[in-house]
């Protein structure tokens, strides 16, 4: 039976690979679509992998995941700069607009001073600490390992459907001769803007990954190792204010996102884990019963 984060990769997967061939505007970069196809044929190689019974052999076919992870979201803006020249930011502009009336990055321009902006900048770039430090914790020495990553997949592989469908440049590029106060910082500042500039694969608006992400790992750490969790809070909070404060997202994109991880996590750890866990302990009460393992859930 396919799983859930293998369904959203490989719904994703498909997208892409139309994304490069009927659905593109502009002729077929080949380069591009065998880089797709080999994600695909990985992607096969990996869900066998994750189903043997040996730890070793399952802990190489998650770690495809993280690996195809980075290789997707380089691939995937030159992949929909050739395919369209359409940009979803007036839409999500016009939904920001319903919702409250205006853009929430204009609306708090004149909050920005230097101080600001450097701790806003550091709790945006906190997020590639605490993906990559998850990450690798949980690949090489959680045994939590299959439950975080089938959650944490799920979030990725619809969070780049979101970027296929509906690619976006965002507030900081699509509105910025709306903006009378620059962002001005110190060097925190400046590090994080060319990190962005250079890392951004320049699609990847709608929805927040920054927000959904994290939050879908603050959860699991909480669960997981609740003091470490705790710890974090405060750089969390620092890093959602932030994607709005420096300019990156819409508000729609904010909420598409923590909708997106809080409906993965009670699916992968929530409520739902805890009825099967409930199941498993009633079975075990009844003599002669086996019960079901859900532990990597």
């Amino acid at each position: 039976m396919i799983r859930l984060h293998e369904l959203c990769w490989l719904l994703f997967l498909i997208i892409a690979i139309l994304r490069a061939t009927v659905l593109s505007t502009s002729p077929i970069i080949w380069p591009l679509l065998a880089g797709w196809i080999a994600l695909l044929a990985a992607f096969i190689w990996a869900t066998r992998q994750t189903r043997k019974d040996t730890p070793g052999a399952r802990r190489w076919g998650w770690a495809y995941f993280p690996v195809a992870m980075n290789i997707a979201f380089a691939l995937l803006g030159p992949t929909i700069k050739n395919a369209t020249a359409w940009r979803a930011d007036d839409l999500l502009l016009s939904i920001d607009t319903l919702l409250i009336g205006d853009n929430l990055s204009q609306r708090i321009e004149y909050w920005t001073s230097p101080v600001l902006s450097d701790v806003m900048s550091l709790g945006y770039m906190f997020f590639m600490l605490l993906l990559f430090g998850s990450m690798l914790f949980y690949l090489i020495r959680s045994p939590y390992l299959e439950r975080c990553y089938r959650g944490l997949f799920s979030v990725y592989g619809l969070g780049f459907v979101g970027y296929a469908v509906l690619p976006a440049a965002g507030p900081y590029v699509a509105l910025a001769d709306r903006f009378s106060v620059p962002i001005q910082g110190g060097w925190l500042t400046a590090l994080n803007e060319q990190m962005v500039t250079t890392g951004s694969n320049h699609v990847d608006v709608f929805p927040s990954l920054h927000i959904a992400v994290s939050l879908f790992l603050w959860l699991t750490l909480l669960k997981d190792y609740r003091r470490l969790g705790v710890l974090l809070t405060p750089m969390m909070i620092v890093l959602w204010a932030s994607t709005v404060y420096l300019r990156y997202h819409y508000c729609i994109d904010l909420i598409a996102g923590a909708l997106l991880a809080l409906g993965v996590y009670w699916l992968t750890a929530g409520k739902r884990q805890q009825a099967a866990d409930a199941f498993s302990d009633v079975l075990a009460s009844v003599p002669g019963q086996r019960v079901p393992s859900t532990s990597s859930d």
